[in-house]
């Protein structure tokens, strides 16, 4: 049995900053939302009453920046998600329902100036894979939704987030090659 490749974030300080930021909105828009509605009743004020909602959909966009791309561990057996907040979560192969092109990545060449700050000869375009998990809990369909699965849980591997992708993916694909 081969042991657990780590796949961590390749820059690690701006990933978890990215993490609490994220969840502090998070929280931030949580608590809001209740606090418009009691100043619409307060106020007489009923356009309130329409920021809440709005308030609470921003949700969707912050969920897909916490938990799109984690840091992951791969085995035989399967593949741990490993985020900066919330404890681990492991992903059995079997539970896996595809792997399909992470659509959230922008296209080559609409990054001319990515392409010109990090230079011709060091610049690689953006690649990724999704992977379709029905089993994951309720922020990971955020990601999901933006990627035009509907509200099916998915997570994605890119090698923007990921050191050491093309290995990475190569293990991942090699379970669902058969």
């Amino acid at each position: 049995m081969t042991s657990a490749q780590h796949h961590p974030h390749p820059q690690p300080r701006r990933y978890r900053l990215s993490q609490y930021l994220g969840t502090a909105m998070m929280l931030a828009l949580c608590l809001a939302a209740p606090l418009q509605i009691i100043l619409a009743l307060a106020t007489g004020g009923a356009l309130f009453l329409l920021t809440a909602p709005l308030s609470l959909l921003m949700l969707l966009p912050l969920a897909l920046l916490t938990h799109a791309t984690p840091p992951v561990s791969v085995d035989e057996a399967g593949i741990t998600l490993r985020p900066a907040l919330g404890r681990a979560r492991f992903v059995p192969w079997e539970s896996v329902r595809a792997v399909r092109p992470y659509p959230l990545l922008p296209p080559e060449d609409a990054e001319t100036v990515r392409r010109a700050m990090v230079g011709r000869k060091k610049y690689q375009a953006a690649a990724g894979v999704m992977l379709i998990v029905p089993a994951l809990p309720l922020p990971y369909r955020a990601v999901g939704f933006f990627a035009g699965e509907g509200l099916t849980p998915a997570f994605a591997l890119t090698n923007r987030t990921h050191i050491d992708y093309d290995s990475l993916v190569a293990r991942v694909t090699r379970h669902f090659s058969d």
